[in-house]
């Protein structure tokens, strides 16, 4: 402690014993005992001031932290050596300018020696007290902050980083454009060691912490896989966003939350692929009389050919949005396959009887095929009803619709492979010439048009231009 006089006391009696001592030297300057006296007090005196000195003046530093007194220590210099062991350790992770964000004042203090600490106490007793900050990179997104990173060049390769995941496998096509959707940008801040996320964190982050949610009613038939199947989930995240469910059981009308983690940034990435893919191969069908109607041969086999195609495809987050053809080459023709398929009719033998045409109407035959007196009649006469339809004996092409002569209203039909039918004495007709129809079809009606005293079909059957007896083909 320092002594009990206090510098006032002692500067007082120091002053006055200076004010006298001309006064006293004038007394003594003849005297050389008083000479000795004198030069003794002054010494005497000297000796007083600096034994006050030793007991007054300072001894230690204080550390002041945002104002207050917190340790006492012996210099300047191990304050400071312990600051910067502080600094060190608390900021591992080579950080730009990091410093200690408190106020911290130092002073001159004159104080009992057993207050004094070590620089390890200090260091004990500052841990945890002090505030660290260092300098950091913001990665804002559309404005808002959202990363903490310790400069530019660690921003800049965890954004790297992050494009090269959605970039298509090496090999695949030669990318022309990669960039974010949203609007990316830098900000600096100091912040807390503790704030700013390594380059593994930060990419971690950007990849799946966002969540979008939504709401779901519960509604009859719902199961909690179902629902998950329906919106992409699995149980668990449902379970996970709906906390208060109670095992697997749902009640109509019951809300439930849906949360899906997404990444923070949408990478659009634009490339272009070129891949060679196969041509088919068209089929040509061509009708022969070589082959009975409904038979088929392969003339020739069809073989695909290839062609390469140059694509513009387009990914956002590695899911394709976009896909457009630039070019194509053909590298190989195809080879058309060729089809035969039979037009001749296998009629049954003229006197056999069993013949492959349909009865154009259901009726007698009122007048047959051959000589009637001394005419032929070059078909057969079959009993109907006026308006009753008449339907095509055999699939083919109209040929002619028209008024005929004795023949009235004529339809005529060719079948292929020389067949030809005609319809006489009708009442109107259902097709146009070159119209293709189907055995079966209506192609008109039952009339009294030409020569006929009654109402009733003439039907003719022609091979290769010769009148045949039509009941020799009638099934």
């Amino acid at each position: 402690m320092p002594p009990s006089i206090k510098l006032p006391a002692v500067a007082t009696s120091v002053g006055r014993f200076l004010q006298k001592v001309p006064v006293w030297w004038a007394e003594i300057k003849t005297s050389k005992k008083k000479q000795t006296l004198l030069i003794s007090g002054i010494l005497a005196g000297g000796l007083l001031l600096a034994g006050w000195h030793q007991f007054t003046a300072p001894n230690a530093w204080a550390l002041m932290v945002n104002g207050q007194q917190v340790a006492v220590v012996a210099s300047r210099a191990e304050i400071d050596h312990t600051l910067q062991e502080i600094i060190r350790e608390g900021s591992p992770g080579s950080y730009q300018g990091v410093r200690i964000s408190d106020k911290v004042d130092y002073r001159e203090v004159r104080v009992d020696p057993r207050e004094i600490i070590t620089g390890e106490e200090l260091k004990n007793l500052l841990s945890g007290r002090l505030h660290l900050v260092a300098a950091a990179t913001v990665i804002t997104i559309d404005g808002q902050p959202r990363l903490l990173v310790k400069d530019d060049t660690t921003a800049d390769a965890v954004l790297a980083a992050f494009k090269q995941a959605y970039l298509p496998p090496a090999g695949t096509g030669q990318v022309q454009e990669v960039a974010f959707l949203e609007q990316v940008a830098y900000d600096h801040r100091p912040a807390s060691p503790a704030e700013i996320l390594s380059p593994e964190a930060a990419l971690a982050a950007l990849q799946g912490t966002a969540t979008a949610s939504s709401n779901y009613t519960v509604k009859e038939g719902d199961s909690l896989w179902s629902i998950a199947r329906e919106h992409n989930l699995l149980v668990a995240d449902i379970q996970k966003a709906n906390p208060d469910l109670q095992g697997e059981r749902l009640d109509i009308g019951q809300q439930l939350k849906l949360a899906v983690e997404k990444p923070l940034l949408q990478v659009r990435v634009v490339y272009n692929q070129e891949v060679k893919e196969p041509i088919p191969f068209a089929t040509k069908v061509e009708e022969t009389t070589g082959l009975l109607r409904g038979q088929e041969k392969v003339a020739q086999e069809g073989s695909a050919g290839e062609q390469l195609v140059t694509y513009q495809v387009v990914m956002q987050n590695g899911a394709v949005v976009d896909k457009k053809v630039l070019q194509q080459q053909v590298l190989k023709e195809p080879v058309t396959r060729v089809v035969e398929r039979g037009t001749r009719l296998a009629l049954a033998s003229r006197s056999g009887g069993s013949g492959r045409l349909a009865w154009p109407i259901s009726g007698a035959i009122t007048s047959p095929f051959g000589y009637r007196g001394r005419g032929f009649h070059t078909g057969i006469d079959i009993s109907g009803n006026i308006g009753e339809p008449v339907g095509a004996a055999e699939a083919g092409v109209v040929i002619s619709t028209g008024y005929d002569g004795g023949y009235g209203k004529m339809i005529v039909i060719d079948h292929g492979g020389g067949l030809v039918t005609r319809y006489a004495h009708l009442s109107g007709y259902n097709v146009r010439p070159g119209q293709q129809v189907e055995r079966g079809q209506t192609i008109g009606y039952v009339g009294l048009t030409g020569n006929t005293t009654g109402p009733h079909l003439h039907f003719e059957v022609l091979i290769d231009g010769s009148f045949q007896n039509p009941r020799n083909y009638l099934r």
